[in-house]
């Protein structure tokens, strides 16, 4: 029996998940605050322009579903109480849409590329308290990108599978696996540039537009 989608991205993107969250090793006892301010100003480099793209891809009934998943914010408001500095996200280096992010050109590629972002906010709930315990931060103050959803995490993560199995059409399957995991490759290069040509993943025959 063919895999639903849910299944096939959980499965054909492991590799990439547990590359990229080996490379950040965000749960170390070693984290340094300076190390964590610039990680996050990377990830708002990202984040920012990623959510602009694939929102494009949304039809507009599903704009309320996307916009209250947008994360951007998040990470403002963490440099700011960490920096004591109100930061527009163009003053940080920002991804180019063209050569930094994954291609985004329908609701299968956006919903794909979701998947990886939005699934970020399960790990984010080991990696919020540590971050806290380590920098010495207050509940939420400089952590509220990896808090997510905070007790929401759960429910919002099951919304986002219902409306994904709901949203994408079976013959999207494919763009959905290639823009995870072209997702979690882009994500890898843009934080850990130094190590982003090591095994960098190649899009399957079965990719091809």
């Amino acid at each position: 029996m063919p895999l639903d989608l849910l299944s096939r991205l959980k499965h054909e993107t492991a590799a990439c998940h547990a590359r990229l969250e080996n490379a950040l090793d965000l749960m170390r006892d070693d984290l340094q605050r300076d190390e964590y301010i610039a990680l996050l100003e990377r990830f708002y480099g990202y984040v920012a322009p990623w959510e602009d793209a694939a929102g494009a891809c949304m039809p507009s009934s599903l704009a309320d579903f996307f916009d209250a998943r947008r994360k951007a914010p998040l990470l403002a408001a963490d440099l700011a109480a960490l920096t004591g500095e109100v930061r527009p996200a163009g003053s940080v280096p920002q991804a180019d849409p063209h050569d930094d992010l994954p291609r985004m050109q329908s609701i299968g590629d956006a919903f794909g590329s979701m998947y990886v972002m939005e699934g970020s906010t399960l790990g984010g709930r080991f990696i919020a308290p540590h971050v806290a315990e380590r920098l010495d931060l207050s509940p939420g103050v400089g952590n509220a990108y990896f808090d997510g959803y905070g007790p929401r995490t759960g429910s919002m993560w099951n919304a986002f599978r219902e409306t994904a199995a709901a949203s994408v059409p079976e013959r999207q399957y494919d763009y959905a696996v290639s823009a995870a995991i072209a997702t979690f490759e882009s994500l890898h290069a843009w934080l850990c540039p130094e190590a982003a040509d090591a095994g960098r993943w190649q899009p399957a025959a079965g990719a091809a537009r």
